[in-house]
């Protein structure tokens, strides 16, 4: 588990402060010629008038802007892993609430909100932080025409990134409570959040993306 969150937390801010770049030696400013003879002064060699000991000279293993990367890898079975344990370590805990399906009808902030109290207390200034994991497919409909050529197929949108449309919709107000798609299941968050609901389609799914090794 460990690993896993040290992973995400760099995944998070890995790519961080890109504007701030420091000057290397073939960049700063400064002279080529040789400062002074290589032997019989008693000092140190010195080649150039830039190296990053020397006021005015460049900085050594600065911040090299966009270019630098913070990302630490982590093996795809071993972030599965962690995910299985964190998934565990919630049913332990008696924080897993499953539940058939989030079609709610409505995506009104305070029938949402009704909704996950009942569920747990979940939301609010005072209520438990919640994770909300779904799984949702748009359905589509083929409509029965008299010719091939005319066949048409319309898709009923019920979702909004995996999600369905109206909880995305109604819980951005909610305090406390992160809805994602089953897909960005990951060991930070449910770690972070006191609660993990997940709808039945969402579980199946997750099933069959840990279990699958490839």
């Amino acid at each position: 588990l460990h690993r896993c969150i040290v992973y995400l937390r760099n995944k998070k801010r890995g790519k961080r402060n890109g504007g701030a770049r420091t000057k290397t030696i073939s960049e700063v400013r400064g002279s080529g010629k040789k400062m002074r003879n290589q032997k019989g002064g008693g000092t140190a060699r010195a080649g150039h008038k830039r190296p990053a000991h020397w006021r005015g000279g460049a900085k050594a293993h600065g911040p090299k802007g966009s270019i630098q990367n913070y990302e630490t890898k982590l093996n795809k079975k071993i972030r599965k892993m962690g995910l299985r344990m964190a998934f565990s370590q919630k049913l332990k805990e008696g924080n897993l609430i499953l539940v058939d399906n989030f079609d709610i009808g409505t995506y009104k902030t305070n029938a949402i909100q009704k909704v996950l109290t009942g569920l747990g207390g979940i939301g609010g200034k005072e209520g438990t932080s919640a994770f909300i994991l779904d799984h949702v497919v748009d359905d589509i409909i083929e409509n029965d025409g008299d010719d091939d050529e005319n066949e048409e197929t319309e898709a009923i949108v019920t979702s909004l990134s995996g999600v369905d449309i109206n909880l995305m919709a109604g819980s951005k107000n909610i305090m406390r409570v992160k809805v994602s798609n089953q897909q960005k299941a990951n060991v930070y968050d449910l770690l972070k959040y006191e609660k993990l609901v997940i709808s039945l389609s969402a579980l199946e799914k997750l099933e069959d993306d840990t279990q699958n090794n490839n």
